[in-house]
């Protein structure tokens, strides 16, 4: 009787534990932030008010409507009880954060519409963030140490306004700690579109960040890069982006009005991270892997099977871009698919070698335009870099590799 008395109790044990892991909390148009904000009939009226209320494992869920706040999650979850996780309660019908009458600002100083600093087990998810307008802001914003941030199934476009300093970003994660790390981080599935970056980008990590995965996006109608991983600035103390995957996303229709260099995938001083089966079109060009800080450098990249075609200069472009900047070193990239790149027809052609060593070109298809101009190397720029095994396809009826040109130390070479 006594065992049979015990098991009684620890089951509701468990059952109790079960019910505060799965606690739902509710914001609605209709609500107010004095209710319980514990079901749709006592809901709250801000998503600001369960971004300070909710509870470790719980769910908020936000009723459709347009909410004009800008947020700053104050809350997280843990190891132990499980994610916070902010989604809308009708799929079909995602609630909205707009930033129209955006009036505060976040901590940093920026108007941001999801604003995140030093916090750990979060999920922002199925939600439509849009118009906001400063030369400094983000959609969402995640800024300082902290792990476990998933960032799922987010429409956010025009944000809009982006200067020289800052930037109009759809999603920006910044960290300059140098003791803890910003790390299993995650942007899937999110659609990023018409926002004004700048000089900037629309998706961008900078600093100490590690084991995230940017994956399934797209990114399109942006006027600067479309995905950054970035390092060795100042203002993140030198860190760089590492060990992570950027993988599935599809980029076009990114334009630069400044320089029109702006590419698709941009990796600026990241090392140990695996860009593969990305496609980018219709930019000002492809994948680019480069540092622009000198002294600093990107390493062990391993960028494969991504197709990158009709882009406005080059689709693959890899190494510090000047004598002044920093080096790409020991990367591979292998089994890409580059065809009809330089629309532009500049000279840049199909790969563009600037400031780097060791690097590895394996096994890429590359079908150049009438141009048939396959490759660009800076003078003194492509040191101990291996190129091998490539299948090319030159343009035109009855065209053969004796047609194909590189150009390497400055000069032509025609044909294989």
């Amino acid at each position: 009787m006594t065992i049979f008395l015990k098991l009684i109790v620890f089951a509701h044990v468990l059952l109790w534990i079960h019910i505060v892991e799965c606690t739902s909390y509710y914001v609605m148009k209709s609500g107010k932030d004095t209710n319980a904000g514990t079901s749709p009939s006592t809901a709250w009226l801000t998503i600001q008010k369960a971004a300070n209320s909710a509870t470790a494992g719980s769910t908020v869920y936000t009723g459709p409507g347009v909410y004009y706040e800008t947020v700053t999650i104050n809350v997280q979850g843990n190891a132990n009880n499980g994610f916070i996780t902010f989604t809308s309660y009708m799929l079909n019908n995602q609630s909205v954060i707009s930033g129209k009458q955006a009036k505060t600002q976040s901590a940093d100083g920026a108007f941001n519409l999801i604003y995140i600093q030093d916090k750990s087990y979060l999920r922002i998810m199925n939600l439509e963030l849009k118009d906001l307008n400063s030369s400094d802001c983000s959609g969402v914003r995640v800024v300082g140490a902290g792990t476990n941030v998933e960032l799922r199934n987010l429409l956010i476009h025009d944000i809009r306004g982006g200067g020289m300093s800052g930037g109009a970003v759809a999603i920006s994660v910044y960290n300059k700690n140098k003791a803890n790390s910003r790390r299993q981080l995650i942007i899937d599935n999110c659609t990023l579109h018409d926002c004004e970056p700048a000089w900037s980008e629309a998706l961008t990590l900078s600093g100490n960040i590690e084991q995230f995965q940017v994956t399934n996006n797209r990114i399109y109608n942006m006027n600067n890069i479309g995905i950054d991983l970035a390092g060795g600035w100042s203002w993140v103390n030198g860190l760089s982006v590492h060990s992570g995957l950027c993988a599935n996303n599809t980029v076009w229709n990114i334009h630069s009005p400044v320089d029109s260099s702006a590419a698709g995938i941009y990796v600026d001083g990241g090392s140990n991270i695996t860009l593969q089966f990305n496609e980018v079109y219709n930019s000002d060009a492809g994948l680019e892997v480069g540092s622009e800080n000198k002294g600093h450098i990107a390493a062990q990249m391993i960028v494969r099977q991504n197709y990158l075609h009709n882009n406005t200069y080059w689709g693959l472009g890899f190494g510090g871009y000047d004598v002044n900047r920093g080096r790409v070193i020991n990367s591979l990239f292998e089994n890409n698919r580059l065809e009809y790149n330089d629309v532009a027809r500049s000279g840049s052609g199909e790969i563009v070698v600037a400031f780097g060593s060791g690097n590895t070109v394996l096994r890429n298809i590359v079908k150049p335009n009438e141009q048939n101009l396959v490759l660009t190397e800076s003078k003194g720029a492509g040191l101990k870099d291996t190129f091998d095994y490539q299948m090319y396809y030159p343009y035109g009826q009855g065209a053969t590799q004796s047609d194909l040109i590189f150009y390497w130390e400055n000069k032509e070479y025609d044909g294989l």
